[in-house]
């Protein structure tokens, strides 16, 4: 029989609580206006599980929903402009006829990537510090720059779905049902590894 404290057992266990918590995520992004609440409680979980402290994936993530509702509605409205820049550059990838100059297509592909860069620190922000929304605002910039090559690992980790879709046009099914049922919750995961560590030597500072 395998002992509840084998390595087999701790994988087993944290591959369910990541499903469990991908799930209860991707239904409360169904209404879009939980969606930036919904990716905060996502952080404060994984967060969570990074540093080893007791949790509860449903329980906690819906407990931290209710709470981060407010606090997360700035960053809702500025994932809801960044996920329409993505659709729109995506149409616009695959369009026959030219939907819009080549300088205005890079022009919102920069501003869609930097809004992306900027919503990987400020939801996990969100969900671990106490801020006002400005100052939240603020300091995912300064972190952001400050920390360039972790700010490079955790956009392309968020944007990971929508790459493979661009480079792999066949594997749309594929990544939208991985993520639908696990990858959401696998990448808040992998990046809390890199944000736990800052948060932990901005807080021992």
């Amino acid at each position: 029989m395998l002992h509840p404290d084998s390595m087999l057992i701790r994988v087993l266990t944290k591959i369910c609580d990541l499903l469990f918590l991908n799930i209860v995520f991707a239904l409360s992004c169904a209404t879009v206006v939980f969606s930036g609440a919904a990716a905060t409680s996502l952080y404060a979980v994984t967060l969570k599980m990074i540093r080893g402290q007791d949790y509860a994936p449903i329980m906690d993530f819906l407990r931290a929903l209710r709470e981060n509702f407010l606090p997360s509605f700035p960053a809702t409205i500025l994932l809801f402009v960044d996920v329409t820049l993505l659709a729109v550059l995506r149409a616009a990838l695959y369009a026959e006829t030219l939907l819009m100059p080549p300088t205005l297509f890079v022009l919102l592909a920069i501003t869609a990537v930097f809004l992306s860069a900027l919503l990987s620190w400020l939801f996990p922000l969100l969900s671990r510090f106490e801020n006002a929304f400005p100052n939240h605002l603020s300091n995912a910039v300064r972190l952001s720059l400050v920390n360039l090559p972790v700010t490079f690992l955790l956009t392309i980790v968020n944007l990971l779905p929508l790459l493979l879709c661009v480079l792999i046009p066949s594997s749309l099914g594929v990544v939208f049902a991985f993520w639908l049922s696990f990858g959401c919750a696998a990448g808040g995961w992998v990046n809390s590894f890199y944000l736990n560590r800052i948060f932990e030597s901005l807080q021992g500072g």
